[in-house]
């Protein structure tokens, strides 16, 4: 099909010319097509009969009576005149878009997406947790917020000439929160008013107060209490208790201390607890190192290295790094394990289990047996409490002693409801924590030593040969491997 023919189609089904001075397609004809959606305009000019070429003016007259005023393609046009193109479609005209506003937007000294926290990797492959930190700390004065007004956008042209609109935008209302005000010099501007840590949320910016200690912190101060977060610039020596309500940062290393955190806990030099040390936190633990320590995280744990420590995560635990490696001890991750290394050439026994816990499973079997005695304890009292109700409701009197009875089975009623409620919600939370770790794995990305033991869920399996580059799942009640494969 040639040019001729397919503009003849177009125009048939009502997407060709919309607007021509002669007959569109009459090969003797010069003609204008305008798009349907008036973004394009064509020219086909075929020559005059005295010979002389067409001016620029002349076809600027000619597209202007044939309605395309705006969006003019001047080179095009120029060439038209000048090489005298005749008997082919040139687009002359093309309509001008709108060029888009922007919306008002703030840009904060913090990370207001809560952008998930990790360590600097070294370029000997080990982990630098002293790159950590979950604190975004602020002086008076410090730029906190900076906001960007909107910009409005510019509005298009079709050939025709009509506008094409452009979305509008919108701003956004002034900053709030505690700890911030607007800058005295720059309008736009918001700056801490106190020190303190920056912390976004709900839509509000506030500078909350810090804990923060410039040095060790020894046996002389002993204890450390604070609602908000706690940062320490040096070393935690043994026998000393903090309590964060919410961050704990420890800059140095930490001996056989006691630590708790009602959100993230750092510890960027690790710690060594000598069998007495504790760090707990509802939130994530980051170490360098893990020795002789009980430790427990509400989500997951990450360290280099993990050795003879009982350690628990409500997620995983990660050991990252060069070494990345988890030596003797009891280590649990609710959704799976991920290391380098695991046990040693000693073949001290190494302990590590992904999964559900047996405690949580025996839980769950006490409460299908709870389930059995509240309804066998149910069907015990239903036909009196049933017959006695039935007697009161009628308008019956009871003798004394049956309605002593009465109230005694009422009694023992709703201690059972109470008790079916308690159940039906620890059912619930077990059963939770059971899907939770359903699909939980034990991945060692190098090398498994002898002595170690692997646990998922409630099946075990001991490492009986040295080996390297496995996974493991609990599959039908059968731990089942598989071999890593390196690319």
């Amino acid at each position: 099909m040639n040019e001729k023919d397919l503009l003849k189609l177009l125009d048939e089904i009502g997407m060709g010319v919309e607007n021509t001075i002669f007959d569109p397609f009459d090969e003797a004809s010069t003609y204008v097509r305008i798009t349907e959606d008036n973004s394009q305009a064509w020219l086909y000019l075929t020559p005059k009969e005295d010979g002389s070429p067409y001016t620029k003016q002349e076809i600027y007259d000619l597209l202007k009576k044939n309605e395309v005023r705006a969006g003019y393609h001047s080179s095009n046009i120029a060439a038209m005149a000048k090489k005298k193109v005749y008997e082919r479609e040139i687009k002359v005209a093309e309509a001008v878009l709108p060029v888009p506003g922007k919306n008002g937007y703030y840009e904060y000294a913090v990370d207001v997406e809560n952008t998930v926290k990790m360590p600097e990797i070294r370029e000997d492959g080990t982990v630098d947790y002293q790159s950590m930190s979950v604190i975004s700390n602020v002086q008076k004065g410090d730029i906190v917020a900076r906001y960007y007004r909107a910009r409005p956008g510019i509005p298009g042209m079709n050939v025709r000439g009509d506008e094409i609109p452009v979305e509008p935008v919108r701003d956004l209302p002034p900053l709030t929160g505690k700890g911030i005000a607007v800058s005295g010099k720059l309008p736009d501007v918001y700056e801490a008013t106190i020190e303190g840590k920056i912390e976004y949320k709900d839509g509000k910016l506030n500078i909350i107060n810090v804990h923060q200690v410039n040095g060790d912190v020894d046996l002389i101060i002993g204890k450390i209490e604070f609602y908000g977060d706690v940062v320490i610039s040096g070393n935690v020596e043994a026998g000393v208790t903090i309590r964060a309500g919410k961050s704990l940062t420890i800059e140095g290393t930490v001996e056989a201390a006691n630590l708790f955190a009602g959100e993230d806990i750092v510890l960027k030099r690790g710690i060594q607890g000598n069998k007495k040390g504790k760090v707990v936190a509802r939130g994530n633990i980051y170490a360098d190192f893990i020795e002789h320590t009980e430790a427990q995280a509400g989500k997951s744990i990450q360290a280099n290295s993990i050795l003879n420590s009982k350690v628990r995560a409500g997620e995983k635990v990660i050991l990252t790094g060069k070494k990345g490696c988890i030596i003797g001890g009891y280590v649990h991750g609710d959704m799976g394990i991920e290391c380098k290394e695991l046990g040693n050439i000693s073949e001290v026994k190494t302990v590590i289990h992904a999964g559900c816990e047996t405690e949580i499973l025996e839980k769950y079997r006490e409460i299908s047996k709870m389930k059995v005695d509240i309804k066998m304890a149910a069907e015990e009292i239903a036909p009196e409490l049933h017959r006695f109700s039935n007697i009161v409701a009628k308008g019956g009197v009871l003798p004394k002693n049956a309605e002593t009875r009465f109230e005694l089975l009422k009694k023992q009623k709703e201690e059972l409801l109470l008790k079916i409620e308690d159940i039906k919600e620890a059912e619930a939370r077990y059963m939770a924590q059971i899907e939770k770790t359903h699909n939980a794995t034990i991945r060692v990305d190098g090398k498994l030593y002898k002595g170690s033991l692997i646990c998922i869920g409630n099946c075990q399996m001991p490492v009986q040969n040295n080996t390297c580059y496995m996974e493991y799942r609990n599959i039908s009640g059968m731990i089942a491997g598989n071999v890593i494969i390196k690319h």
